[in-house]
């Protein structure tokens, strides 16, 4: 079996971790019938968030409560790829990432120059940030009877923000979302709570 790459999109609260659980749960108990191992011995979380105040930490407790204890987690804020092939040699073969969004804010807050008239163009910025992107997609298609789900989020959805830094952030997500959508071989859309296959 080859690798498979899975894309769910949507906007906020709109259930898109949720249907990307039941994907990879549905994966790992396919994968789980052809290898005899337990389907949630076989799969990785790979959290690009991190706790940066109280209201963050709660949200990233919330998703861990919810998930099965024997997934296996790895922190990736940065390079999602190497918390992959971390994974993969612990014998993992389902990897949900949740979530590309918060990839890209990681990113954008580490480019941000101190000074403002520094400031990047668009396009220097998404270079930086679709590289590790591009570097992840090129494991999985290099790693065999591999499933990557992915969540993103559609922030172009939701209002203008009144602001230079919130308009870029929203750009980048966007160019990330179809570069995503581009490598992957599945693609949902989720919305109030119904999921949409698009790809």
């Amino acid at each position: 079996m080859t690798s498979r790459i899975v894309l769910v999109s949507g906007p906020v609260r709109s259930g898109k971790s949720d249907y990307a659980e039941e994907l990879t749960k549905a994966a790992s108990e396919k994968a789980a019938a052809a290898t005899g191992v337990s389907p949630e011995e076989l799969v990785a979380y790979v959290a690009t968030a991190e706790a940066g105040d109280q209201e963050m930490a709660s949200r990233i407790a919330a998703h861990q409560a919810r998930r099965p204890q024997a997934w296996l987690t790895k922190e990736a804020p940065f390079h999602p790829a190497t918390a992959i092939q971390e994974a993969y040699a612990a014998g993992r073969r389902v990897l949900l990432l949740d979530c590309l969004t918060m990839l890209v804010s990681n990113w954008l807050c580490r480019l941000l120059p101190e000074e403002e008239q520094e400031q990047l163009l668009e396009q220097d910025y998404f270079s930086a940030m679709a590289q590790p992107v591009e570097e992840m997609f090129a494991l999985i298609r290099s790693l065999e009877d591999v499933t990557l789900v992915m969540v993103t989020d559609e922030v172009g959805w939701g209002l203008v923000p009144d602001n230079a830094l919130g308009r870029l952030y929203r750009d980048l997500a966007g160019r990330i979302n179809r570069q995503a959508a581009a490598a992957a071989d599945q693609a949902w859309l989720v919305v109030m709570g119904l999921p949409q296959q698009l790809k």
